[in-house]
């Protein structure tokens, strides 16, 4: 019998903010169309993995849209590309399966999930070195 950890999961989750959640976050999405491509006769995965990489994205996107997004305006365009990139990329995967398309949104959310990683852990060592970001 599996253990319920769902009570760990909705605890750790609690603690994480910003950019560990973001990272976090992605590596779930990629990770959940990872799980989705290894059992193709799995519609039920399959639309759970692409409904909650479509949730992920609209909130990014609506983060990157709000003027008043502390993000520089060329990340939150970059971001804002990546984000229509993926919806039609869910589009396209609801209507037909294609494993290039799957494998992009797979590299898109792991890359930027470490690039995520990398600039908490920057922010982290600069806050002890009393450098100011």
């Amino acid at each position: 019998m599996k253990p319920d950890t769902s009570a760990y999961a909705r605890a750790h989750a609690a603690t994480l903010k910003g950019h560990p959640l973001e990272s976090e976050a992605l590596i779930r999405a990629a990770r959940m169309l990872e799980q989705a491509r290894t059992r193709p006769g799995d519609t039920k995965a399959f639309a759970e993995a692409l409904d909650f990489n479509f949730k992920l994205w609209t909130v990014f996107q609506a983060d990157v849209s709000d003027p008043a997004s502390p993000l520089p305006l060329k990340l939150r365009e970059e971001l804002l590309s990546l984000s229509l990139y993926m919806d039609r990329s869910i589009r396209s995967l609801l209507r037909e399966f294609d494993d290039k398309i799957l494998q992009g949104m797979i590299d898109v959310n792991r890359t930027l999930a470490s690039e995520t990683g990398r600039a908490n852990h920057s922010i982290d060592r600069s806050a002890g070195s009393g450098l100011e970001l």
